[in-house]
């Protein structure tokens, strides 16, 4: 059941995300069609322009009939639900059925969770384990992500300007990290390789397990000056959520999430392994300095190429 480049149909929801920004420059240069799903009108615009040979459709996916019409002649899907959103287990569901009702010509549900999706405590890991199940239960050929945190989330030009790192949890709490860049090229080469990641379920990790004043000491290296790491309050953690991530900030579902997501961090944080993730790449994750070296020089509209310079430092 090879792909088709030429012919195959690939759809992405919440395209426009932090996800979508690094997926997509993978998938462009080999899939001729490609349907990218956004919940705004801004959203659609943005992505029309950058991307101009693909189809954006702007589409509410917590309605059944709307979710149907968008999985329309789809081959592949790779599914990113709202984060932190009151209906996104719903919205999972609303896309698991209306690619059932696609028969056969539907091959394949990619479906990007959270890690560690057992921790009921966290509203918005609870949620993802019920698409999960319901995923399992649907009988399509499937593949979960579990990603983590996203190492994106460091404040580099905070640090640059002020000298301060700070942590919406505990600093002392250690996660692994995930790098975009790495869940982009492994959720490519899934779609890519489809057949051979069928019924499977990844945790994509991109780091060892680091807190903030752990990343703080790391940067405070290359950057050749002093950071110091300093925690959020509360309230000021939900605040961020609420309003930067989903936009929600007045639901009580988004608030108590977000609440939840702040306590459990704040004790325990988030811990994987990146050995499937370098198993798939069939490379090294990137490294959180690597990705800080690559973050600088894009600051300065520069490139720093990794691979490259590993190759330069172990030849």
């Amino acid at each position: 059941m090879s792909v088709d480049y030429s012919k195959d149909l690939i759809l992405v929801t919440c395209a426009s995300g932090k996800q979508g920004a690094f997926l997509l420059p993978f998938l462009v240069p080999k899939w001729k069609h490609l349907r990218l799903a956004v919940n705004s009108e801004s959203s659609r615009d943005r992505l029309e322009k950058a991307y101009p040979n693909a189809e954006v459709v702007q589409v509410n996916l917590a309605e059944p009939t709307e979710c149907r019409q968008l999985l329309t002649g789809v081959t592949a899907l790779y599914h990113i639900g709202p984060p932190l959103h009151p209906h996104e287990t719903e919205i999972g569901y609303n896309m698991i059925d209306a690619a059932v009702a696609q028969g056969g010509a539907f091959k394949h549900f990619v479906f990007s969770s959270v890690l560690n999706t057992q921790i009921r405590k966290m509203l918005n890991h609870d949620g993802k384990r019920y698409v999960e199940e319901y995923l399992i239960e649907s009988g399509l050929n499937y593949t979960i992500l579990n990603p983590s945190n996203f190492t994106e989330a460091f404040p580099v030009q905070q640090a640059l300007d002020t000298g301060i790192c700070s942590s919406r949890w505990n600093v002392d709490s250690r996660s692994s990290h995930t790098c975009l860049y790495d869940l982009g090229e492994v959720s490519s080469i899934v779609l890519s390789e489809r057949q051979k990641h069928y019924l499977a379920q990844y945790q994509v990790v991109s780091t060892e397990p680091l807190s903030r004043r752990d990343q703080c000491e790391r940067a405070s290296k290359i950057l050749g000056k002093e950071l110091k790491a300093e925690a959020l309050s509360l309230d000021e953690t939900l605040g961020y959520e609420a309003n930067k991530v989903v936009g929600l900030p007045s639901h009580p579902y988004t608030v108590d999430a977000c609440r939840r997501l702040h306590l459990w961090y704040n004790y325990h944080g988030l811990l994987g392994s990146p050995n499937v993730m370098r198993w798939i790449l069939g490379r090294d994750p990137m490294s959180f300095e690597e990705w800080l070296l690559v973050r600088l020089a894009k600051l300065k509209g520069e490139e720093y190429d990794f691979l490259k310079a590993r190759k330069t430092r172990d030849s």
